[in-house]
């Protein structure tokens, strides 16, 4: 059984993409307020990374 190994610069590519196309929706819609950003994008962006390291992991 072939051992498969993350794609890590994609992984963080998408990561980036995914955050700012989620922070950007959210504030368009009036959900975030752009005080709210700091914190709350931080979190975004960490959790989105380990979405797609978990799912990089997966056969």
């Amino acid at each position: 059984m072939k051992k498969t190994t993350p794609d890590v610069p994609g992984v963080v590519a998408g990561t980036v993409l995914t955050g700012a196309a989620t922070i950007w929706m959210l504030t368009d819609g009036g959900v975030l307020q752009p005080d709210d950003l700091g914190v709350t994008s931080a979190l975004l962006l960490v959790t989105a990374g380990v979405l797609g390291l978990a799912a990089s992991r997966r056969t």
